[in-house]
């Protein structure tokens, strides 16, 4: 897979995934333990803007290894963001929310491993 296509499945995933934490934010708050959608709707519109810079780079003619290993970098922070949060509020969690929380933080993974991968850090780590 080209680190084009990486990108753009990334951009969209995101951007659906934001898209539906707005469309949702009534329903989805109390689900998370939280008093109001406010922190959902901040975490929404952070993550079009991702989504945006994630469409942006993809359309270039070429992508440096750097920007994919950014952009993987960030998708690890939200994997490791979406692991603390599991264990610091499963209990204000119902199981719902964390069953989207693991479902999501597993695709952000399988993102971040293919930009690595893309960007040739993988096989350096391996190697190392």
């Amino acid at each position: 897979m080209t680190p084009n296509r990486i990108l753009t499945l990334n951009a969209f995933s995101t951007a659906g995934c934001a898209l539906a934490m707005l469309l949702g934010r009534g329903v989805l708050y109390p689900l998370f333990g939280l008093s109001s959608p406010m922190l959902l709707d901040v975490l929404a519109v952070g993550l079009l803007a991702y989504a945006a810079a994630l469409w942006i780079v993809s359309r270039q003619d070429s992508i440096s290894p750097s920007s994919l290993l950014a952009f993987a970098l960030v998708d690890d922070a939200w994997v490791v963001g979406s692991a603390i949060a599991l264990e610091l509020f499963w209990a204000d969690m119902a199981p719902v929310a964390r069953m989207l929380t693991i479902a999501v933080a597993l695709v952000v993974a399988v993102f971040a491993i293919l930009q690595f991968r893309a960007a040739g850090w993988w096989a350096a780590l391996r190697t190392a």
